[in-house]
């Protein structure tokens, strides 16, 4: 009888879950700004860090996350297939 055992299963490292990125996107003085993301997939606000709320205040098209009127947060960018993040 032959085991097999992956060299994965040896080490303990799991592939990676997800090619997610979090990015920081923070509008200066009230001002709308814009940060480039890497990604076109699915973007979505993980953590308010301003005190002025985010509701309303951020979106995305393209390549570019917006933010205005003082919100600051931290947006989860990564490419969606099949409802699972890649």
């Amino acid at each position: 009888m032959v085991a097999s055992i992956s060299i994965g299963t040896l080490l303990g490292v799991a592939a990676p879950a997800s090619a997610q990125e979090i990015i920081t996107c923070s509008s200066r003085n009230n001002q709308r700004n814009t940060c480039s993301i890497r990604s076109r997939g699915r973007v979505r606000l993980v953590r308010q860090l301003s005190d002025a709320t985010c509701r309303g205040n951020w979106g995305y098209r393209n390549d570019r996350i917006w933010v205005k009127n003082g919100c600051r947060a931290e947006f989860s960018v990564g490419d969606r297939r099949n409802g699972r993040y890649r």
